[in-house]
């Protein structure tokens, strides 16, 4: 089985991704040259006001067919009142419907002859109509999108969708919108920044809650609108509002779920939501020893979601994570909105509340053989295993308090959190000389109990000014203001033995040693930022924008070290007064600095804008470093002063309805400035392998960074295209880097020095590319970095210039038909380190991936994947193993809301979890212990409903 389990991936690769991509597509081509062979047809028309002859842009042309009713097309007219169809069915009768606010609908039939595949109907001249304020009927079908002022909308009575449709399933319907496989959404090319749910968040700020639960047959139509509040007027973001209907604003949607599987598995899983105009409460809870976790309440939410067309699991076993994990956790959230009456979609007064609770053991074993090259012809050979386990019970509880005001917006938040961490460690070693002969065996066994409670918050609070339209004078000041803090406590009390046991058994050591380490890690910080100062001195035109920013931050820790080694003579702990110890470290770093911009526009009403803007950053840094103890050598006060400037120029040509481009350029600099570990630590001889010294003369490392980056994507509805092009090479001035000796015992002695000559350099891309061509959606993504960089390092006394690369690149193709979606990916991985004359050490992995789910009308579904993995590195031949995942099942019930589903889980019995480390001269290489093969049988229950109250629609 393995054998012919290699050759298939074996085809795979020799295939390559490049011929697998351009099978898909000439398919998919084929069929669309095949739907174009039925559908060519083309109309042309012009919208026009009847009674003034001027062209109306913004209006709403739908075509339907005659004999079904059902809707085959729509478009909004441009700037010039035409629209174009194309892919229009010939010979059929179709019949268009033209509306637009304040005008009497207008109803025509027309066929396209199959002749000519062409046909233009000239004018639609559509006439006025008195609207009263009593009028409540609207006969005829109902627009699928039209413009009110600057808002898209769309009604969602318009899309015809099974009736357990969800959110997502409408909005993959609607023109101009994409959800792309990563979860991105965008309208006619541009991100969509914030998915709110009747003009507030629902659950999540992401959306993806509100995606995955909400009933189509809940929503009433889909607003689309740029959010204007921000401060950067040539990035204006887009948002999107969900409007529910009238009858449909409350309700709840959940999940109860458990699994029984093979070889002592388990999962378990219950959530239930509940919502309403003022209010959002979600409790949560789960447990499996599968190898799944989340890190707050709203992730779990969103992982129990129902789901519509989309069933492929995001909360599935991780079979790449080292260990094998028990996770349990439960959580809550709140929300209460205290709008007594919303006016507008930015309306914001509401207060968020989450507690969460997790508890995870986690049992690991790791086995390593290491190779080190000291010298042109010295190598240095270690072989580890390590068995550790761990327990983590963490809580946290956080409130987060938003109002928005005419002209201000406060936002005000707090953080509780208790962490307790029971860690065990088994450490064995042993270094091996180049004959082949044991130097030296090392052993390193540690129990430790850290706790940790910690509080931190902040306020954020910002003014805009604004015109006062009756004074025609500007009012308030555009100001930021936030305040952060946080007040930690760490408690760690560890045990330690530690031996050595050398050929010469003058080198031989013992250690028992107990520590207990006593922290408090106090940390405020104030930014200010006051805009646009010079239309405060009366100057309502200036030619250029200045700001003024200030950063302030302070942080102190205070930590206690009690340290005893055990006595044999007195059977106890006895004080161990080199290594107790007491500190207190002071940090003050003040960032004051005037911020230039320049705008120059050149814009088009509804045609195109073109902007130019040129940044400069003179900001100035003044860090004071403060240490004291009763050791002499840590009494340290250290102050810089560094100029960290930054400028920059973007070009940004936005055609509406066609495409936006964006390039910049920009300079950066940035100080990293060395710890009190990398200054003056105390040295624990317990840890017999790695000794860590400091410099108390290193010197903090000032970068200078130069950035490039090109932007592209195109607004149209059937064809969405992003693409990403980034640049960026550097250098460092005191780069701090490693000096390390080893002896042949295989006991490392570190400490950092600084270096010349540093250099780093990356380059990037990625591009998304839709087709949609009726119900078929083919996405084609690609993403990919390479990065570099050289720097010097000592080894035992002599310098190397060090070369290290990491490359990654993925690309994949998402093709989705009604209730089908299929996928096919590549990802590759390489990070290499290379000293001339001495080593070249790499490790790259691939893994090729194929996915599909189908779902069918009577609630049967099945989804299965499959992961062709490969690996290599020095040292060490060709691994090849498969994970392949499937579950079969069905959704029962008049709402599909019962489900049981059989999954098989590694079902070729082939993970393995081969793990690869690199650094300067060493190459680390072995395995650890993962999740295996196992099957198992779930049943989950999904109770959902929306509108508790019955009123009039």
């Amino acid at each position: 089985m393995e054998v012919g389990n290699k050759a298939i991936y074996r085809s795979f690769q020799y295939t390559g991704l490049l011929r697998w991509v351009s099978v898909v597509i000439i398919i998919i081509t084929s069929s669309g040259g095949v739907l174009a062979q039925k559908s060519k047809g083309i109309l042309l028309a012009q919208v026009r006001d009847s009674a003034h002859n001027f062209a109306m842009q913004a209006a709403t042309v739908s075509i339907y067919n005659v004999a079904t009713k059902q809707l085959v097309s729509y478009q909004l007219s441009d700037n010039f009142g035409r629209v174009e169809f194309r892919g229009l069915p010939t010979d059929t009768a179709l019949f268009y419907i033209a509306t637009n606010i304040g005008y009497a609908p207008l109803k025509n039939v027309f066929t396209i002859p199959g002749t000519s595949a062409e046909l233009n109907i000239g004018t639609i001249n559509m006439m006025r109509k008195a609207v009263s304020l009593k009028e409540i009927t609207i006969t005829g079908e109902p627009p699928p999108v039209q413009m009110h002022a600057d808002t898209l909308e769309f009604n969602a009575e318009a899309f015809k969708l099974d009736s357990n449709a969800v959110m997502e399933d409408l909005l993959k319907k609607l023109p101009g919108i994409t959800i792309w496989s990563d979860g991105v959404i965008t309208v006619n090319g541009k991100k969509v920044n914030k998915l709110l749910v009747d003009g507030k968040v629902f659950f999540d700020s992401g959306g993806k809650i509100a995606l995955q639960n909400l009933s189509k047959d809940a929503i009433k139509k889909v607003q689309v609108y740029e959010d204007k509040s921000g401060s950067d007027l040539l990035d204006v973001k887009t948002n999107m509002n969900v409007v529910l209907k009238d009858n449909k604003k409350d309700g709840y949607f959940g999940k109860v779920g458990v699994g029984v599987g093979t070889n002592g598995r388990y999962d378990g899983d219950a959530m239930i939501s509940y919502f309403s105009p003022k209010d959002q409460v979600s409790i949560v809870g789960a447990i499996n020893n599968l190898n799944k976790s989340a890190n707050n309440a709203n992730t779990l939410i969103a992982i129990n979601s129902y789901k519509g067309s989309e069933l492929n699991n995001d909360y599935v076993s991780d079979f790449s994570k080292p260990g094998i994990l028990v996770y349990k956790a439960f959580g809550v959230t709140l929300l209460h909105d205290f709008n007594k009456r919303r006016r507008n979609t930015v309306d914001t007064n509401n207060l968020k509340v989450e507690y969460f609770l997790n508890n995870n053991n986690n049992i690991g074993n790791e086995r390593l053989n290491t190779v080190f090259t000291l010298g042109l012809n010295e190598q240095l050979h270690q072989t580890t295993k390590n068995n550790s386990s761990s327990k983590t019970l963490g809580q946290f509880f956080r409130t987060e308090y938003n109002k928005t005001f005419d002209h201000s917006r406060l936002s005000a938040s707090y953080k509780f959190f208790h962490n307790t961490e029971d860690i065990s460690s088994d450490l064995n070693t042993q270094s091996v000389e180049e004959s082949g002969q044991i130097s030296s065996e090392q052993h390193d066994a540690q129990q430790s109990r850290n706790k940790t409670t910690g509080h931190e918050g902040g306020i954020d609070f910002k003014t805009n000014r604004y015109t006062d339209h009756v004074s025609h004078r500007s009012k308030s000041v555009d100001m930021t203001l936030s305040y952060f803090f946080s007040d930690n406590h760490t408690e760690n009390d560890r045990v330690r033995l530690s031996d050595l046991v050398a050929i010469d058994t003058v080198q031989n050591k013992h250690f028992n040693r107990h520590y207990f380490t006593n922290t408090n890690l106090l940390y405020n910080s104030i930014a200010n930022s006051l805009n646009d100062v010079l239309r405060l001195t009366g100057n309502e035109k200036p030619a250029f924008k200045v700001d003024m920013k200030n950063f302030l931050s302070y942080s102190l820790r205070r930590q206690t070290d009690v340290v005893a080694d055990y006595s044999t003579t007195f059977g106890q702990y006895l004080r161990n007064d080199s290594l107790t110890n007491e500190i207190n470290v002071r940090v003050i770093d003040y960032k004051p600095g005037l911020y230039f911009t320049k705008f120059i526009v050149n814009k088009l009403s509804n045609r195109y804008r073109k902007s130019w803007q040129f940044d400069l950053f003179s900001q100035g840094e003044i860090y004071n470093f403060n240490s004291t103890s009763p050791r002499r050598f840590q009494n340290l006060n250290q102050s810089y002063f560094y100029f960290v400037p930054t400028a920059g120029v973007e070009y940004t040509n936005d055609q509406f309805n066609s495409f936006r481009k964006l390039l910049s350029l920009k300079y950066l600099t940035s100080v990293l400035y060395p710890d009190l570990q990398q200054l003056a630590p105390l040295v624990d001889d317990a840890n017999v392998s790695f000794l860590s010294f400091g410099n108390s003369r290193l010197k903090p490392s000032y970068s200078h960074d130069l950035e490039f980056k090109y932007h592209y994507d195109n607004k149209t509805s059937n064809d969405p295209f992003q693409g990403e092009l980034s640049a960026k090479a550097g250098l460092t001035d005191n780069f701090i880097t490693d000096s390390s000796y080893y002896d042949l015992l295989g006991r490392i002695i570190y400490f950092p020095i600084n270096v010349s000559g540093e250099h780093h350099g990356s380059l990037g891309g990625s591009l998304q590319k839709a087709f949609k061509r009726n119900a078929h959606q083919l996405q084609v993504s690609g993403r990919t970095r390479f990065g570099i960089s050289t720097h010097q390092s000592s080894i035992n006394g002599d310098f190397y210039q060090i070369k290290s690369h990491l490359w990654t690149a993925d690309a994949g193709l998402t093709y989705s038909f009604k209730e089908l979606t299929a996928q096919l990916g590549e990802s590759y991985f390489n990070n290499s380190s290379n000293r001339p004359g001495t080593n070249d050490y790499q490790y790259s992995s691939v893994k090729t991936y194929v996915s599909f789910t189908i779902i069918m009308s009577n609630g049967l579904f099945f989804d299965s994947r499959i992961d062709f993995n490969k690996s290599w590195s020095t040292n060490v031949d060709n691994l090849f193993f498969n994970i392949w995942n499937a579950n079969l099942g069905c959704r029962f019930l008049k709402a599909r809301n019962l489900e049981i589903k059989m999954s098989g889980l590694d079902l070729l019995h082939q993970n393995k979890n081969i793990v690869s480390y690199i650094s300067n001269n060493s190459i680390s290489t072995g395995t650890v212990n993962v999740l295996q093969q196992y099957f198992m049988l779930t049943l989950a229950y999904y109770p959902r409903k929306f509108g508790l109250k019955v009123k009039a629609d």
